[in-house]
């Protein structure tokens, strides 16, 4: 295995019941490198992040995130389960910023900010809150740090988790779907905040979307999968442009159609 690599997939299996989402997948993402996954429902693109996220277990395989199992430990030369406070350490790596924004209702947006910083890293109150308010200023939201999510609009509840993902620190950054609950033209400013992170920033960045144009400029590489595997895997230009497999261009002349 690249022990170098910021994430691997090493012979990933993962189903549901009977279903298959996930077969033999093997991916390595550099540090830095920004992959977009595009490909239809159903195809394993959410759950490649869900398996980051520590959300969902592979049923076979090993996951690494910096050279370091997410899943297992070495103990007395044998490999083990790793222990939860090991699987804790690991999930700190990643941030994700959710389809459906996930904003906790009870909490005001400085606090939505703030409870993980503190609670999960241990970090001062007063050192949270430097930074969530300095995460604010950064996605446009100075002004909403006392809102409650309710009174936000789709857009601001999305910069609202994209500073709330940030505020961890994290190594890698996941994105699903960020846009699909959003009107097109909030969605645009939303992608458009995003590609000034991704350049501001060397953080490994998963994305997970239908926004091909989106995809063309952030990407350093897209993967195309079907059926929970990946049928392409290039640059924007060699899958968007001149994909090689007849399920890719089916696939992408029905998302331009519908575009």
């Amino acid at each position: 295995m690249n022990h170098k690599a910021s994430i691997e997939f090493a012979n990933i299996h993962k189903s549901y019941q009977r279903t298959v989402v996930l077969e033999n997948l093997n991916l390595t993402v550099a540090p830095g490198e920004h992959v977009v996954i595009i490909g239809p429902s159903g195809s394993g693109k959410s759950t490649i992040l869900r398996l980051l996220m520590t959300l969902e277990k592979p049923d076979s395989g090993e996951i690494l995130i910096e050279g370091e199992s997410v899943w297992h430990t070495t103990r007395d030369g044998r490999n083990v389960d790793a222990s939860p406070a090991h699987i804790r350490r690991m999930r700190g790596k990643v941030g994700m910023v959710f389809q459906h924004f996930n904003l906790f209702p009870h909490l005001r947006v400085l606090q939505n900010i703030t409870e993980a910083p503190i609670r999960v890293m241990g970090m001062p109150r007063s050192q949270a809150v430097r930074r969530a308010t300095d995460l604010l200023d950064r996605v446009g939201l100075a002004d909403k740090a006392e809102a409650w999510p309710a009174e936000l609009s789709g857009g601001q509840k999305q910069r609202v988790a994209i500073a709330r993902a940030l505020a961890l620190q994290p190594r890698i950054m996941l994105f699903d779907e960020i846009t699909s609950a959003l009107d097109p033209e909030i969605a645009g400013q939303v992608l458009q905040l995003v590609l000034d992170l991704a350049k501001q920033t060397e953080m490994t960045m998963l994305f997970v979307t239908h926004q091909m144009r989106f995809a063309r400029q952030i990407a350093d590489r897209v993967l195309f999968f079907d059926r929970g595997r990946i049928i392409e895997n290039g640059t924007p230009e060699q899958v968007l442009d001149h994909p090689q497999q007849p399920r890719t261009r089916e696939f992408l002349n029905n998302v331009f159609q519908a575009s």
